[in-house]
C-alpha cells in the first residue's frame, strides 16, 4: 500500500510539472511570427529571429528587449462531446542587441535571446495508458519552459548566416521506499530538472525586394523518468520506472520567400517536420511490461502565406497589419482500441496589429496577435472498437511590450 500511495503521490506531482511539444513548434516564437502564420524567417529582424532564423539577428541595428504574456484556450471535442482540455498561459521575454565590433564586423554581427515560462509549471508530463483516448499534440505542449540564444552574421553581399541552441526542460529523480529500525515505511523522493538541447541554424539571402531563407532545427525532446524502488519491505517488488516523453519538436527544415515593396510585404513558405522519428509518450513501467504501441507518426509538410503591411511617419510612430493562414496535417494515424492517441488536420488563420512610437532616444512598441486553429473534424475506433469522432479549435492570443534604443 505504501508503494500504491507512492505512485499515485507521484502521478500527481508529475500532472502539477506539466506535456508533448513547444509552443514555438506550433505558434512560432514572437508577435511576428504568430500573426503571419508562423512566418518570419526572412522579415523578422529583432530578437524573435532567434527562434526563426538566427541569420536575421545580424539586421538588427538596436538593441531590444521584450516582455510579453501569451493564453491559449482549447474547445476539444470527442464523440460529440467536451474534451476537458487545460488552459495555457505563459510569459516571453526577448532581448536582442548589435555587437559593437569595429572593423570588418562592424554592424554585421546580432545576438538575441528568448525564453517562454509557463505561468503556473515547469513542464507537464502525463502517465495515461496508450488505450485511453487522448490528444497527444494539444493542449500540453503549450505548456513548458524553453530557452533559446542564438547569433547571426553578415556576410557581405546579400548572405546572412546565423546558429543558435533551444533548450527546454525535462524531469528526472527517485522515489526510495524504506523501512526504519521499528518497521515503519517511510518513503525518500528526488527529483531534479534536466534541460535537453537541439540546434538551430539558418542562412539568408537579400537581392532587391526579395529575401530568401532557410533554417534547420535539431530534434527537441524532453522526458520525464522517476524510478520506484522498495528493496526493503520484505516482499519482491520490482523497480517501477514511470517514464514517458513530456515534450517532443521534431527536426525540421524551414523554408520562406519573401517580397517587399514599399509598405506592403507577401511571404509564403514550407516547413518539413520529421514526425517519423517521435516514439510515442509512453514507456514501460517494469522490464517485464509489454512495450507501449508504436505511435506510427509519419512526416508532414506544412504550407504557409502571409500579408505584411506597416508605415512609419516622421514623428516617430508607426502602424503594422498582419494577417496569414497555415494548414498543418496530422502526423497521427488513425487510432486503434490499442493506441488511442488523437489528432487532427489543423487550419489555422492568424492575425496582428503593431504600434509604435518615440519617446526620447527610444522607441516604443506595443504588438497584439491572434491565431485561431480549427481541428478538421476526424473519425476513426473508440476504445471500444466503435466509430467515434474527434475534433475543435483551439485559440492563441498575446501582448507584447517593447522598446529598442
Amino acid at each position: 500500500m505504501r508503494v500504491l500511495s507512492c505512485v499515485a503521490g507521484l502521478g500527481v506531482m508529475l500532472a502539477g510539472v506539466g506535456a508533448e511539444a513547444s509552443p514555438q513548434d506550433l505558434f512560432g516564437y514572437g508577435p511576428w511570427a504568430t500573426s503571419c502564420a508562423g512566418l518570419g524567417q526572412t522579415t523578422a529582424d529583432d530578437y524573435t529571429a532567434v527562434h526563426g532564423n538566427p541569420a536575421s539577428l545580424s539586421a538588427m541595428r538596436t538593441r531590444e528587449v521584450a516582455l510579453g504574456f501569451a493564453a491559449t484556450g482549447f474547445a476539444l471535442t470527442r464523440g460529440g462531446a467536451h474534451a476537458a482540455a487545460d488552459r495555457g498561459a505563459a510569459t516571453t521575454i526577448g532581448l536582442g542587441l548589435p555587437v559593437p565590433f569595429g572593423g570588418l564586423l562592424r554592424g554585421r554581427v546580432g545576438v538575441g535571446l528568448g525564453f517562454f515560462t509557463p505561468t503556473e509549471i515547469i513542464v507537464r508530463g502525463r502517465v495515461l495508458q496508450p488505450e485511453t483516448p487522448q490528444f497527444v499534440n494539444l493542449p500540453d505542449r503549450v505548456q513548458t519552459v524553453a530557452l533559446q540564444l542564438g547569433v547571426g552574421v553578415d556576410l557581405g553581399r546579400g548572405f546572412r548566416v546565423g546558429a543558435g541552441v533551444m533548450a527546454m526542460a525535462g524531469l528526472s529523480g527517485a522515489v526510495l521506499v524504506t523501512t526504519d529500525a521499528t518497521g515503519r515505511a517511510g518513503s525518500r523522493i528526488d527529483t531534479q530538472l534536466v534541460a535537453t538541447y537541439a540546434p538551430v541554424v539558418g542562412l539568408r539571402f537579400d537581392r532587391g525586394a526579395w529575401r530568401a531563407g532557410v533554417v534547420y532545427r535539431g530534434e527537441l525532446e524532453a522526458r520525464f523518468r522517476v524510478t520506484i524502488d522498495a528493496p526493503d519491505l520484505g516482499v519482491p517488488i520490482p523497480t517501477l520506472d514511470i517514464a514517458g516523453l513530456a515534450q517532443f519538436d521534431p527536426a525540421q527544415v524551414g523554408l520562406e520567400a519573401a517580397w517587399r515593396r514599399g509598405d506592403l510585404t507577401v511571404m509564403a513558405g514550407l516547413t518539413g517536420k520529421r514526425w517519423s522519428a517521435y516514439p510515442g509518450p509512453n514507456a514501460a513501467t517494469t522490464p517485464a511490461s509489454p512495450a507501449p504501441p508504436a505511435p506510427e507518426f509519419r512526416d508532414t509538410v506544412v504550407p504557409r502565406l502571409a500579408v505584411a503591411w506597416a508605415r512609419q511617419w516622421d514623428d516617430g510612430t508607426g502602424l503594422s497589419l498582419r494577417g496569414g493562414v497555415f494548414y498543418e496535417p496530422t502526423p497521427a494515424p488513425l487510432p486503434t482500441a490499442a493506441r488511442q492517441y488523437l489528432d487532427n488536420d489543423r487550419l489555422a488563420l492568424t492575425a496582428g496589429v503593431g504600434l509604435s512610437a518615440r519617446a526620447g532616444g527610444s522607441t516604443l512598441r506595443a504588438d497584439t496577435a491572434l491565431q485561431v486553429h480549427h481541428l478538421i473534424g476526424r473519425e476513426g475506433p473508440g476504445p471500444g472498437g466503435a466509430s467515434t469522432t474527434y475534433g475543435g479549435n483551439l485559440v492563441v492570443a498575446s501582448v507584447t511590450l517593447g522598446a529598442s534604443f
